[in-house]
């Protein structure tokens, strides 16, 4: 069967099988769409793809969140006391110290992605006194400080601090792999929704003929039979076939229903309500040059190590289980920090003066120290690495079970390449051969040669050899497509890219 246009199935398909109860039913509207058309209605109307699309846009903001721990952070804090207690000491300065103290803190911190954490302070403090000792009453003390926190072991580094936002960003690029592969699943069922659809459609128009032709038979054997020429079970047998003709269209047509429910599902769910017929105007194409199956195998085991999507999504899983262990060693390690801290002074009985002598500068504090703390049972990190080992070896696996399955699903899809080349010849060869086996009986019956149950039983063969032919052709089609999935391939047979900056098109309602 060579490829054409499918326009003519639509009166085919909304003929009624006995052409009975029909006349005055409306025709439903038709809408004929290609493949092609069929694919881009999916991928804009399809809820699925759609879910899919919004992962990566939540993964953004994930990254954005895994960044919040090198923010900036201005705080602010005041305090306020008073004490009235007896002298315990004739240096008290009066029976009663009677003490006022105000406070009043802000500042700037921030982790730097090194690990380190940097504080810069402007503090105020006010103390008042009723001791005669006190020489400045009251005291205004200002200072500006900056101190620096530097872990040594445990804490230091890219591994123990900037982890969170790489295994944020592997996390978006498996999203956007696993979008693809949700694209290219669609793809598929769409191509095996429309095919499918197409060969009932065929399948339909067969019988059409067949009860055509059994039609015709009976009328013959009637008028034959009238004038005393045929007997009455070639009448009987004609009849037995038209009926037989018209349960074989019923089924037909409920398949045809059924294919044409499912193709709407996907490429828009809005078509399930409405009586709108499907026609697809694509034919399963020819098949081309002869597929040399070891260099089609080799060639598509390259393609699939390097644009099936999971498989490019194992490897950025290995890499975040690398990071994964690397901080968990680095958690594993002793605690030593390195502190260090500074301030300038100003002390004075006013506010003015004690800014003025803080501008100077004449008057500082410093300090430097280490601390150390070690974990001793440490059973927290010590059992991360473990369990980031274990994963990491299991994820391997993962991946050669996934390159096995792969060689698998290539072989197989050009195995059936292959076979269906040969089915198509085949089926073709077996067509030409039952029209003209089907042929001769009916000129052999006109001579009274062959009797109305052989020429019915040539048709039936007929029919079955083209619809034979039919499928035949239909799954070369789908063998070409499971071979583009194995291998990766088909968003790009298809035309259609994926892009990395993936925004949901539709805003949640």
């Amino acid at each position: 069967m060579r490829p054409r246009i499918w326009a003519l199935l639509a009166g085919l398909f909304l003929a009624s099988p006995a052409g009975a109860g029909q006349e005055g039913r409306a025709a439903p509207p038709e809408r004929r769409l290609s493949l092609r058309e069929c694919i881009h209605l999916a991928l804009n109307n399809g809820l699925g793809v759609e879910i899919s699309r919004y992962q990566p846009w939540i993964d953004d903001e994930a990254i954005q969140a895994a960044f919040g721990a090198f923010d900036h952070i201005i705080y602010a804090d005041g305090s306020g006391n008073r004490s009235h207690l007896a002298a315990a000491s004739l240096l008290a300065g009066a029976p009663e110290v009677d003490d006022k103290t105000a406070l009043l803190r802000t500042g700037i911190r921030r982790t730097l992605p090194m690990g380190a954490q940097v504080d810069l302070s402007f503090s105020v403090q006010r103390d008042k006194t009723n001791s005669s000792f006190a020489t400045l009453n009251p005291t205004w003390q200002e200072s500006v400080g900056l101190s620096v926190l530097v872990p040594v072991l445990k804490g230091a580094g890219d591994a123990a601090n900037l982890t969170p936002i790489l295994l944020a960003r592997n996390s978006r690029r498996i999203s956007v792999e696993q979008f693809e592969k949700s694209l290219a699943d669609a793809v598929y069922a769409v191509q095996e929704a429309y095919w499918s659809l197409v060969s009932t459609l065929e399948e339909k128009r067969f019988r059409d003929q067949a009860l055509d032709v059994a039609r015709k038979l009976l009328e013959d054997n009637k008028r034959r039979f009238a004038r005393g020429v045929l007997a009455k079970v070639d009448v009987t047998q004609a009849d037995a076939g038209v009926a037989s003709q018209i349960e074989g269209i019923l089924t037909a047509e409920n398949a045809v229903q059924d294919a044409m429910d499912r193709l709407k599902r996907l490429i828009d769910p809005a078509l399930l309500r409405e009586e709108t017929a499907i026609l697809p105007v694509d034919a399963p194409p020819d098949p081309r040059e002869s597929v040399d199956e070891r260099s089609a195998i080799e060639r598509g085991l390259r393609e699939a190590m390097e644009k099936r999507p999971e498989y490019r999504a194992i490897f950025v899983q290995i890499d975040s289980l690398d990071r994964t262990i690397e901080k968990a060693r680095n958690d594993a390690l002793p605690r030593i920090t390195a502190i260090a801290s500074g301030s300038y002074t100003g002390i004075e009985d006013g506010f003015a003066g004690a800014a003025s002598e803080l501008g100077s500068a004449g008057t500082y504090v410093w300090s430097v120290g280490l601390s150390l703390e070690i974990a001793l049972e440490n059973r927290a990190a010590s059992g991360a690495v473990r369990r980031g080992e274990l994963e990491r070896r299991r994820l391997l696996l993962q991946r050669r079970d996934l390159e096995d399955q792969v060689l698998v699903e290539v072989r197989e899809s050009v195995r059936e390449i292959k076979t269906t080349e040969k089915r198509i010849e085949a089926t073709r060869r077996a067509a030409v051969l039952a029209r003209e086996q089907f042929e001769g009986e009916e000129g052999r019956r006109d001579q009274g040669l062959r009797t109305t149950f052989h020429v019915l039983d040539a048709r039936s063969k007929l029919t079955e050899a083209l619809m034979n032919e039919v499928r035949a052709r239909v799954d070369h089609a789908m063998a070409w497509a499971r071979h583009r999935r194995a291998t990766g391939m088909l968003l790009a047979y298809h035309g259609i890219l994926v892009e990395s900056n993936l925004v949901p098109r539709h805003p949640a309602r």
